[in-house]
């Protein structure tokens, strides 16, 4: 299963140990140590946890994407969600076009 896999590698990644992540969390290590397993499967709001102390989205977390990173849009400026909303009307070959430009500009 995608969900146990992706949850001890990202707690890994963050050196969490389960502890560490059961403390944060306000759960028991034994509740950590049961989504790692597939021995008990986590609510909604438990997956909203896990995901924002994990630095990802539920959607990774569930194997919905395989994008990590997250983006919020409170955390855009106005100017960064306008971008973006004209981005996206564009057809394929402009937006890989823009995104070359962008890549370009980090070298």
């Amino acid at each position: 299963m995608i969900f146990i896999e992706r949850l001890k590698q990202l707690r890994e990644a963050k050196n969490l140990t389960q502890l560490r992540l059961a403390m944060e969390l306000n759960v028991s290590q034994e509740t950590i140590s049961g989504y790692e397993i597939g021995k008990a499967v986590p609510p909604a709001e438990m997956l909203v946890k896990l995901a924002d102390t994990l630095d990802t989205s539920v959607d990774y977390i569930l194997g919905r994407t395989d994008i990590k990173s997250t983006l919020r849009a409170s955390e855009l400026s106005e100017q960064e969600a306008e971008i973006l909303t004209i981005l996206r009307k564009q057809p394929e070959d402009k937006r890989i076009f823009v995104y070359d430009l962008i890549k370009g500009l980090e070298k």
